[in-house]
């Protein structure tokens, strides 16, 4: 049901896997040869709400190519879309008997993953824990985005009683390491030293900035920034004690 020729496979150390997940296994891909159990294991996945309006998954709502981390392995290429109401991620296999299906890996073994362009990893927010945020920058500030939705009640409705919420996401910035969350511009600035604010601003200005609707590439330029501001302040204070 899955051919894993195609998937590369990045040396670590192996895990053992138990009696029953490998009779799970045996179940669902019985016709695998030679199959890797880290990435295999998972359940079937089922749309519980079917007739909801909207979907439950990060935008758009379909399967792309990238890469998971499992324990200590990396798998690439692999199908990938991420259900952002249950933060779930889900793969796709094709089938012996055609087409495909769809799997949800096991939360708990997952340490990061890349759908397309977006980078994920755990990180431990405030007031909501571990979950995995879109990372973006390589510096010493790291931009971090929360993806989610919600399965709210449906009035007036004869098809379904509930309907998915638009994609939101939640912003924070990881620094001194520390996580800060900030959902606007004035908010953005205060996790910065004052004497930094004119020149932030500025940039902002000048390159036509809004953080509510900065692309992935213009908040990371923007990190950049602020991070070389931060690295001239300290070098300024260390050469001026």
């Amino acid at each position: 049901m899955m051919c894993l020729l195609m998937v590369q496979i990045r040396p670590a150390v192996a895990q053992e896997v138990n009696r029953d997940t490998l009779h799970l296994l045996q179940y669902y891909f019985e016709d695998v040869r030679q199959s890797d159990q880290h990435l295999i294991h998972g359940t079937r996945y089922y749309e519980l709400y079917p007739n909801a309006p909207g979907n439950s998954f990060m935008e758009p709502n379909e399967f792309k190519t990238g890469s998971v981390i499992i324990n200590t392995r990396e798998y690439i290429p692999v199908k990938l879309k991420y259900d952002i109401c249950n933060q779930r991620l889900l793969m796709s296999y094709p089938t012996k008997i055609g087409g495909y299906g769809e799997i949800m890996l096991i939360h708990d073994f997952i340490r990061g993953f890349v759908i397309g362009e977006k980078i994920f990893r755990i990180h431990s927010l405030p007031k909501k824990g571990n979950q995995f945020c879109q990372e973006i920058g390589t510096g010493s500030i790291k931009n971090l985005y929360f993806f989610h939705k919600e399965l709210i009640p449906l009035n007036n409705s004869l098809e379904s009683f509930n309907q998915y919420t638009q994609e939101n996401k939640d912003s924070y910035l990881f620094m001194d390491g520390q996580i800060f969350s900030y959902n606007g511009k004035k908010s953005f600035l205060h996790l910065f030293p004052e004497q930094l604010h004119h020149d932030i601003k500025s940039y902002m200005k000048e390159n036509k900035i809004s953080l509510r609707h900065i692309s992935d590439n213009g908040i990371n330029d923007l990190i950049r920034f602020c991070t070389g501001l931060l690295g001239r302040e300290n070098n300024e204070i260390r050469a001026n004690p």
